[in-house]
């Protein structure tokens, strides 16, 4: 179905009668004189009275002019026609003094122009020129200069639409193409539209509820060649509290539906017409539904035609998103249950939706407050007033409840009352801990009472009792619900609605959410998409549900031809699905094997540890236990007793600055200084191999300028997600946790105001050698008095880090040195990496199952890595061009694993099998890559590998062990949008072949990581930097050594360096690098 330009037949306008267009000029010039002459009135008045009470003005409207909506100017002839709606929510003089405020402000062009005829359900100015309308404290941002500015989010924007609709299937990347056309000017006044309502006495249901259907509603305006639009009255538009984005869709409604609309009557009752889903007494499937909707809608030429569901049942909105699900997902789509939202929402909001500023500007207050960072905390919510039998008695019955759930009854605090909430609240966040124990603890309920009970009294979870202590906002009225717009009978002003918005956008960018009953905190966790959550109340009864249990998990169903519409094949629907959804069981933790990790010999700190920078940051103290040593974390490669062995082979220099280094952290102060190695979100900091390569020299930059090293970074999570601090004989290389104070995380490195950062290599660099340019960054570190400065190289551009780390060589041994080339990792490596880090136990346990399935010895086997998405020449020549092959390698675009591209990957992995087997014939072979379907290849196929030399037979079959069930290798330079247990592989991956006796690698960092861990001693190199398949033997993996010269060590001479350097290593020498 083609969605791009206009539609043919079908776009034919109910025109009005030309007496109806007559009286409506007639009412609106009269409604422009009425409202002028009652707004001086009311100004007079409120110089006249000296009143606190004589009149409620909408203080944040008036005074915060910053915040106040600028009116594009027209022409003189242009005439300002008031919308007058006496009905909303604000009072009559109210709405004369704003409306008085807005008529004598200054009118100014806006940089954004949304699409030019949105509807604003209270007052509002229509501009003859249709210049787009905002409310008085909606001010159009100019974009570029707002992201300096505290109202830029990094969870929502302008800045995430291109992800979202990318992640999205292509119907509907489709059809916002095609809404955005019709949007424009001159195709928008033959558009039809189909109109999501709340309007008069309409069932909406909550903020949650409203926007549950949304999903469906798409489908249904893609199938209908109609313009979706959402209009709402009650208690406020949509517009007050979100407003679209430039690259998304335009959502609101056009000016010309407000006169159709009688405020006092449900849309089944309005002129236009309107069409109830799952009608009453009807029992429908899904796709029945559907097509009863699309038959009943399609016969209609009005412009306006309206749809809502009879009432906010979530068993039949469930079904009628799985309708969405079906046209959307490959083979398996996700499972919906209870009040779940469509794991689509998380991209199909922030395409749509973004806050209006002072939204936008309290979360990042809020956010900034608590030190909450996106997809680093857990929020976990409880929706207390929500009507259950247990609630009712306590209260006493339904009518109470259903009261107390409004707002117009309060309890007490204290008593049953309390007791019942609190257990809920306990359970609550017990999920929470489960699902990420290092998270920080965003807490967020309906009850401000127990919202503040939780900030002021920690949680005691487990046997051992520990505490828990969440984060939450205590200074703020009772969290108001969107369907129950009164409190008694004076109506709230939409300022008292921002907390249940601001709430909602915190929880969706948590990477994990406990929520449960009701459809808030389930839109919490579907604007999180879904991937890590935890429901803790039955939703029949509303008791809690201790954790871990199996509800949050993701459940999956086939795709059949059933689930479609008019008898439509599944088979037939072509491409650009998205791909088949998978199950996920998302709490394997319990509080027994939690607290194991938890022992008593346990040291806490508070440290930023970039997953949770507020949280204590638990270290096993006692690796020695035999209880630890024979647990499946224990690793023979990794680890405290593989610490003190590396220690003994570093240079002394390097020995003598990490036990000062150990002592600086141990007896931190104000007066310690940091050396900062961070990865911010707006950095170019490539992945994990590439940031971890330039350590060895920035460990001599720490070490001259006796300041401290530490790591952060912030994309796409901390380093210590994956890695751990060695606690006695390591250093704690996690940055302190003021470091955040002085941090701004929307702006890179370069810019960062709090602190200096060092670019080596950066354009005043260009005629100094690489020797110079070290010199200058030492020196201007160690005249800069600050407690934390950062250092970064301008790109990863290997021959720099090179040229640093081979000045790091000269500094270590004696005579000659290691040459580093390409992507080379220092030998040191091996040492420094197991002195700094050892993996997560997660990792650790993972590691050990694996390398026990697979009867992996350290020290026994070869690694082979082919990094196959690699873009090279070759690679663009198959994939057509460069964008296409970047994309490949961000694993934006999927290829089929067949013809030319099959035969190169295949090629390259019989190449570097080959190479692996030559370096020592008898050992078992583990082969990675980050491709999978290369992986599950050479794991499937019996490989003949033809041989080059006589020492092994020809012709000779090799079995190859390696992992094949998973899915693609995440890149973490390009890892957005996607869970921190993602990555889990790659890190896997590294550190097993960081356990062999040899590796044979090609182009691409990680693979030459792998082969620095298990110290440079038996490689093959296996391609060319150009990405040119190499045969095997060559002389690119011999270790080559050179001569250490005054003009290596940045101003001293060799006689400066004293005694503790490490003795020549053997290789070929060369006479020039």
């Amino acid at each position: 179905m083609a969605f791009i330009g206009k539609r043919r037949g079908n776009l034919q306008i109910a025109r009005r009668s030309s007496s109806v267009v007559a009286q409506g000029r007639l009412i609106s010039l009269f409604l422009k004189l009425f409202v002028i002459c009652f707004s001086f009135v009311v100004i007079s008045n409120i110089f006249l009275l000296n009143k606190k009470d004589s009149i409620s003005i909408d203080l944040e409207a008036i005074s915060q002019k910053s915040q106040q909506e600028a009116i594009q100017n027209t022409s003189l002839e242009t005439s300002a026609v008031v919308n007058y709606d006496a009905s909303n929510s604000t009072t009559g003089p109210n709405i004369a003094v704003q409306l008085a405020t807005q008529l004598t402000q200054n009118t100014t062009t806006t940089k954004n122009d949304y699409n030019s005829n949105s509807i604003h359900n209270s007052v509002a100015i229509s501009l003859q020129n249709k210049s787009s309308q905002q409310h008085e404290d909606q001010p159009e941002v100019d974009r570029d200069e707002d992201k300096d500015g505290s109202a830029y989010l990094t969870m929502y924007g302008e800045h995430r639409v291109k992800a979202a609709i990318a992640s999205l299937p292509k119907w509907l990347q489709d059809y916002f193409a095609w809404h955005r056309d019709q949007r424009t000017p001159s195709n928008e006044s033959e558009a039809r539209y189909l109109v999501i309502a709340c309007v008069g006495t309409d069932k909406c249901g909550g903020f949650s509820d409203r926007l549950r259907t949304l999903p469906y509603y798409l489908f249904l305006a893609s199938r209908l060649d109609r313009v979706l639009c959402i209009y709402w009255t009650r208690p406020f538009g949509l517009d007050w509290f979100l407003q679209p984005l430039p690259s998304g869709i335009d959502w609101r409604c056009p000016a010309d539906l407000e006169p159709l609309v009688n405020k006092e009557k449900p849309s089944r009752y309005q002129t236009y017409k309107h069409y109830t889903v799952h009608p009453f007494k009807k029992k429908l499937t899904g796709p029945q539904a559907t097509e009863a909707a699309i038959n009943a809608i399609s016969e209609s030429q009005d412009r306006f035609h309206s749809v809502t569901f009879l009432n906010q049942d979530f068993a039949k909105i469930d079904m009628s998103n799985m309708v969405t699900h079906a046209y959307s997902f490959e083979k398996t789509m996700p499972g919906l249950n209870a009040w779940m939202h469509s794991p689509l929402m998380e991209h199909i909001f922030r395409a749509m939706f973004e806050p209006i500023e002072p939204i936008a500007k309290s979360i990042n207050a809020t956010m900034t407050k608590l030190g909450l960072v996106e997809n680093e905390y857990t929020s976990v919510h409880v929706r207390a007033r929500y009507p259950t039998n247990g609630l009712m008695r306590i209260i006493g019955e339904k009518k109470n409840t259903n009261n107390h759930d409004i707002g117009h009854i309060r309890m007490n605090f204290e008593g049953r009352y309390k007791s019942y909430l609190t257990n809920i609240g306990t359970n609550a966040i017990a999920c929470g801990v489960l699902l990420k124990p290092d998270n920080t603890i965003f807490f967020s309920s309906d009850s401000v009472n127990l919202t503040r009970h939780f900030l002021i009294n920690p949680v005691k979870l487990g046997e051992k009792q520990r505490e828990y202590q969440p984060l939450g906002i205590d200074s703020r009225e009772e969290i108001r619900h969107l369907e129950h717009s009164h409190k008694k009978d004076i109506k709230l002003d939409r300022i008292e609605y921002y907390p249940l918005i601001e709430d909602v956008l915190i929880m969706g960018g948590s990477q994990c959410v406990s929520h449960g009953v009701g459809s808030f905190g389930s839109f919490g966790a579907g604007l999180a998409g879904d991937r890590c959550r935890a429901i803790h109340r039955s939703p029949s009864n509303g008791r809690p549900v201790p954790c871990p249990n199996s509800r949050g998990n993701n459940i999956i169903a086939n795709i059949t031809d059933k689930d479609l519409i008019f008898g439509e094949k599944e088979s037939e629907l072509g491409e650009g699905r998205l791909p088949p959804a998978k199950p996920q069981n998302m709490q394997e933790l319990d509080f027994h094997s939690l607290e194991r990790a938890l022992e008593t010999n346990v040291e806490k700190k508070v440290l930023v540890g970039q997953g949770n920078q507020n949280a204590l940051s638990v270290e096993i103290a006692d690796d020695g236990d035999q209880e630890h040593r024979e647990g499946s974390p224990f690793l023979t490669m990794y680890g405290e007793h593989r610490a003190q062995q590396s220690l003994q082979e570093l240079p002394k220099w390097l020995s003598d600055y990490f036990a000062w280094h150990r002592n600086q952290t141990s007896n931190s102060s104000n007066e310690t200084k940091y050396l900062v190695i961070a990865c911010l979100e707006r950095d170019k900091c490539g992945g994990f191999s590439d940031r971890l390569r330039p350590l060895p020299f920035w460990l001599l930059t720490a070490n001259k300028t006796n300041r401290v090293l530490c790591i952060y970074w912030a994309r796409p999570f901390g380093l210590d997600w994956f890695l751990k601090p060695l606690p006695r004989s390591g250093i704690d290389w996690r940055c302190p946790k003021d470091f955040i104070d002085v941090l701004d995380p929307n702006l890179p490195s370069r810019y960062q105001p709090g602190y200096q950062h060092h670019i080596l290599f950066a354009k005043k660099h260009k005629h100094f050698t690489a020797v110079e340019i070290a010199k200058k960054c030492i020196d201007s570190i160690s005249q800069n008095l600050d407690r934390f400065t950062s250092v970064g190289f301008k790109a990863q551009d290997f021959a720099k880090i090179d040229k640093m780390n081979m000045i790091f060589h000269a500094y270590s041994y004696n005579a000659t040195v290691p040459v580093v080339n390409a992507w080379m990792h220092v030998p040191l490596t091996e040492h420094i990496f197991r002195v700094m880090f050892e993996p997560i136990e997660t990792i650790a346990r993972s590691i050990n199952a694996t390398m026990t399935r697979l009867g992996l010895v350290e020290n026994e086997y070869t690694s082979v890595h082919v990094r196959a998405r690699y873009p090279t020449r070759e690679m663009m020549t198959i994939l057509g061009g460069s964008k296409e092959t970047n994309d490949h390698d961000k694993n934006d675009k999927k290829l089929a694993f067949e013809g030319t591209y099959k035969k190169m990957q295949v090629d390259l992995a019989l190449n570097s099998l080959e190479c692996g087997m030559l370096l020592k014939p008898g050992n078992t072979i583990f082969f990675s890559s980050d491709s999978v379907d290369l992986t599950n290849y050479v794991m499937n196929a019996a490989l003949s590998l033809p041989t080059q030399t006589e020492s092994v037979d020809k012709q000779k079959l090799y079995h190859i062990v390696g992992i094949d069930s998973r899915e693609e290798i995440k890149h973490l330079e390009h890892g957005r949008h996607v869970s921190h247990v993602e990555f889990y592989p790659l890190i896997e991956d590294l550190l097993i072949m960081g356990g062999s006796e040899c590796v044979s690698h090609g182009i691409g960092s990680f693979g030459a990581f792998a082969a620095g861990l298990s110290g440079d001693r038996c490689r093959a190199i296996h391609r060319n930097p150009a990405g040119i398949l190499q045969k095997c033997p060559n002389s690119r993996g011999v270790n080559k050594i050179f001569d250490i010269t005054d003009e290596l060590v940045m101003g001293d001479t060799m006689s400066d360096l004293g005694e503790g350097r490490l003795t020549p290593p053997e290789g070929k020498k060369i006479s020039k690098i």
